[in-house]
């Protein structure tokens, strides 16, 4: 930025008529002090992270730039002076020449008598004074009234102004008239800067207005210039007001270049915040615009200096909106692979499962950033719709399983009474038969609510083991009907799969204990010899055997787990 103000002031510089860039100039340097106050603010930053001791003063370094720029408006301030030295010595050249024209045109007044003489020399006056240029400022006005009272007197004292008198004089004194009708409505213009122009445009074009009669003349100027006076009364009290609060306003702008300055030294680091912080930075800039004018030079510098605080306040936090919109790029792509998994999982049927895998989605969802505002809401939407979806399909599951379960205790509180008034016939290998498949009927139907499964089966095995009591079943068939009871009452538990998944898992550690067991049993047998030997061989294989028909209880329990 401050090599492009350089070159721009270098190119201006070749200008031949160095006047016509003050405006540019005066640009480039509010621009410049506005880099400069960045740049500043930067360095303080910097110097207060890195944690001096309370006695050791910021100083501001400038730039290597600041150098040339300064070089070049060493050029610019010299041509400038040399310029005004020029226009001074040409203005105070065309004061002389003016004066000259003036005291000619004076003698005309006083002595001339012959008319045609007197007009022609007086057009030759009149056109050298308008070939000459301007004069010094603090004479302008002197030397202009001296000029338009002397053309006055030159019309005044000619004789042949009698002669157009009717007519000119008549005309002049109408548009003085007309003028003065309208300098009054200055009293409405509300407008300092409105009212100042103006003032100057009716005191421009009073003073072009020709002669009028003399009767009137002092009368029409006295009344004409006491309401231009009341109108620059009212200006100058406009800026004495405003000089009066200058102190005043300047202390208010300079508070809020500290409050700016304490702003920037804040470490933001969310949206919200940056966005809060800017509400009060534009707060700021809105309660600048409230405060009056300060002097000039001060209030130039000072604006220059909050206007470069500003600027860098908003290119840090365009710099973390940049770096936030990239990271809600991919906070956007992270949900979007979410809600496609959710898809995925909506239309399943295994109910544990995918319920356990959506809660992990949204658990992730939970983690993953916010996408860009304009789209977070719309994948929100549809994330919590995916979910909804298979929530719902479950609810609607669920339901029908609450009604087919209470369905199923309907008819095993049905077979309970059926088992009760089951009569024994004696016939045991018809009895076993009966009962085994009334229990194979028992396990066809299905799930019963969970708060009755332990009553329900509680009362079933009670009249099992009645049953098998009275036609004397061995241990083998009682023990499976127990577990195959058992079975029936773990699924129908809450944690039903951990609980079959344990059981599982301990018989098959039992038959590995089991088989260790009869290889110890087996390598027994061969240390027993002499007298009573046989005696003990023949017990360790009854012990084998018993054994071996556990672990084969143990392989049919584990089939039964597997059905």
């Amino acid at each position: 930025m401050k090599n492009q103000l350089i070159e721009k002031l270098r190119e201006l510089l070749n200008t031949e008529d160095i006047m016509s860039i003050r405006d540019a100039v005066r640009e480039i340097r509010g621009e410049w002090k506005a880099e400069s106050a960045k740049e500043r603010q930067v360095q303080l930053e910097t110097f207060k992270a890195a944690g001096h001791p309370e006695d050791v003063e910021f100083v501001y370094v400038p730039d290597e730039l600041e150098s040339p720029y300064q070089e070049l408006l060493k050029v610019y301030e010299d041509r400038i002076e040399e310029q005004g030295k020029k226009l001074a010595a040409e203005r105070q050249k065309s004061l002389g020449l003016k004066n000259e024209v003036l005291n000619e045109l004076d003698a005309l007044v006083k002595d001339e008598q012959n008319i045609a003489k007197a007009f022609g020399a007086h057009k030759a006056l009149n056109e050298r004074w308008n070939t000459i240029g301007d004069v010094p400022g603090d004479k302008y006005h002197d030397i202009h009234e001296k000029w338009v009272k002397l053309n006055h007197e030159f019309f005044y004292n000619i004789n042949i102004y009698k002669s157009l008198q009717d007519h000119d004089l008549k005309i002049n004194l109408r548009k003085k008239e007309e003028m003065i009708e309208e300098s009054k409505k200055l009293a409405e213009v509300t407008s300092i800067n409105d009212l100042e122009v103006m003032v100057r445009k009716f005191h421009r074009e009073w003073m072009n207005i020709g002669p009028s009669p003399r009767e009137s003349f002092k009368e029409l100027g006295d009344t004409f210039f006491g309401v231009l006076r009341e109108a620059q009364n009212r200006i100058q009290a406009h800026y004495d007001e405003i000089h009066s609060h200058s102190e005043e306003n300047l202390t208010r702008k300079k508070a809020l270049v500290a409050k700016m300055s304490e702003i920037l030294t804040m470490e933001i680091t969310n949206a919200a915040t940056w966005n809060r912080w800017t509400d009060e930075v534009l707060k700021l800039q809105e309660e600048w615009r409230t405060i009056g004018w300060a002097r000039k030079k001060e209030n130039e510098e000072v604006w220059q200096e909050f206007r470069g605080l500003c600027d860098l306040f908003f290119s840090k936090r365009k710099a973390f909106m940049d770096i936030k919109r990239s990271s809600y790029k991919d906070n956007k792509e992270k949900k979007e692979a979410l809600i496609e998994k959710a898809r995925e999982l909506q239309n399943s049927d295994d109910w544990k499962g995918a319920t356990d895998s959506l809660k992990k989605l949204q658990e992730a969802w939970k983690a993953v950033g916010s996408a860009d505002p304009r789209d977070e809401q719309k994948l929100w939407l549809r994330f919590r719709s995916t979910c909804d979806h298979f929530f719902s399909r479950k609810k609607e599951n669920y339901a029908k399983v609450i009604d087919e379960q209470a369905q199923n205790l309907t008819l095993k509180e049905d077979m309970l009474r059926e088992l009760e008034a089951l009569e024994i016939t004696g016939n045991k290998g018809t009895d076993l038969a009966n009962l085994k498949a009334f229990g194979e009927r028992w396990h066809e139907v299905g799930y019963v609510p969970r708060e009755k499964v332990k009553e329900i089966m509680d009362r079933y095995n009670q009249l099992l083991d009645i049953k098998y009591g009275a036609i004397n079943a061995d241990r083998e068939e009682k023990e499976m009907s127990n577990f195959r009871n058992r079975l029936a009452t773990i699924k129908g538990s809450n944690d039903g799969d951990m609980k079959l998944k344990r059981e599982r898992s301990f018989m098959k550690e039992k038959i590995e204990k089991l088989k260790h067991q009869i290889a110890q049993y087996e390598n027994n047998m061969g240390i027993f010899t002499g007298k009573g030997a046989e005696a003990l061989r023949k017990d360790i294989e009854k012990k084998i055997k018993a054994t071996e028909r556990e672990i084969d209880d143990i392989r049919k329990k584990l089939d039964m787990l597997s059905a």
